[in-house]
């Protein structure tokens, strides 16, 4: 089973892109934790929509089992970030989606595979899924999404658009 566990960032961004369907196609199933989604919710906008909506269908919203782990990450990471890690090991997910470099770094020393959004969106660049990673990058962009110039340059390539 291929199970993949999200955080907010990620969700909202390919919210705001219209986007969700490719983290939808990527995996069997997708959690989120109840905190994270709680987040997610607390804005009213149409991306906070388009994940409720989600939530009814595919996304499935879990507890997770564990607080103590989740305390034991605050030292190094937030909250949402230290859920998503928490509950990809309940559920010994296949991946966890973060944008945070720092928290994917963690999840990686700890034996979690780790994407982002850039990530994700080059995979299905890649696949043939969206027509253009620049394009959307540049969307992210104007929805507020940080990429630093060599991230770009170098997803660029590898996408071959640069």
């Amino acid at each position: 089973m291929n199970i993949w566990v999200a955080d907010a960032g990620p969700l909202i961004f390919l919210a705001k892109l219209g986007r969700l369907n490719l983290l939808k196609s990527a995996s069997d199933e997708i959690y989120v934790p109840a905190g994270v989604m709680s987040e997610i919710l607390a804005q009213s906008d149409q991306a906070s929509v388009a994940i409720a909506n989600s939530s009814k269908t595919w996304l499935q919203v879990q507890n997770i089992k564990n607080p103590t782990a989740v305390n034991l990450l605050l030292a190094d990471m937030d909250l949402g970030e230290a859920e998503v890690i928490t509950l990809a090991s309940e559920l010994n997910a296949a991946k966890i989606l973060l944008d945070d470099l720092d928290a994917r770094r963690y999840a990686r020393r700890v034996g979690l595979s780790a994407i982002g959004t850039v990530g994700l969106l080059l995979a299905a660049r890649l696949r043939g899924e969206i027509p253009s990673l620049k394009n959307e990058i540049d969307q992210l962009q104007n929805h507020g999404f940080w990429i630093s110039e060599t991230l770009m340059v170098n997803v660029l390539k590898e996408a071959g658009e640069f």
